[in-house]
């Protein structure tokens, strides 16, 4: 994949969420392959699907980094399993939305946000024809979710676009059986040969053929 000399500093970036409120961070880290992986489509067309935007803080780096970039965000805003049987979690739920809209709305004409689960909402955009250049897998931590989401996108992405899973690594869950991991490993099995791994850490990164 080709990569870009042109250089985004941490400074940059952290001037990117100056004014933004946020609950957590599980992003950052990630935001120096994402920098790695993105850069030589930084300036290009992109089509965006996040699926999973919490706060907007990843929501936010795609806006800012990929220039031409529009974003469709899928989100219940309703918090995962995690932040409901957690009771030190459960207060950062109330009002993730409000934060969501109020930290992405300077890019207001470039993000459509959509309401609901993922399994309900990506059949929708299949049957509209709509095709996407990146789509960030963030919306579970149980396998079968993570699976799912994987099969309902794929058709969604173009020849040439890329697939961030997030969680790849996660290992909080009880059994593997549990896992992201096993729901990626177990759909990337179904599509042998449409691929090419592009990266592979805690999260893990694939390019459409």
């Amino acid at each position: 994949m080709e990569r870009t000399s042109e250089v985004v500093t941490e400074a940059d970036i952290a001037r990117w969420y100056e004014g933004c409120v946020f609950s957590s961070d599980w992003t950052t880290s990630h935001f120096p392959v994402w920098t790695e992986v993105l850069g030589a489509r930084r300036h290009r067309r992109a089509r965006v699907l996040e699926i999973g935007s919490w706060e907007g803080r990843s929501a936010l780096f795609f806006l800012h980094f990929l220039t031409g970039s529009s974003l469709t965000c899928v989100d219940t805003f309703e918090g995962s399993v995690e932040h409901h049987e957690n009771a030190s979690l459960a207060p950062s739920v109330a009002d993730v939305e409000r934060r969501f809209d109020a930290n992405t709305a300077r890019f207001a004409d470039r993000i459509e946000k959509i309401r609901g689960t993922s399994r309900s909402v990506l059949p929708l955009l299949g049957i509209a024809g709509r095709r996407f250049d990146l789509v960030y897998v963030d919306g579970s931590h149980y396998a079968a979710d993570v699976y799912g989401d994987a099969a309902l996108s794929w058709s969604l992405v173009e020849s040439g676009g890329l697939v961030v899973f997030d969680d790849y690594d996660w290992n909080l869950m009880e059994t593997e059986s549990e896992r992201p991991r096993l729901g990626i490993e177990t759909f990337l099995r179904t599509v042998p040969g449409q691929f090419r791994e592009v990266h592979r850490d805690y999260q893990l990164i694939v390019e459409k053929l």
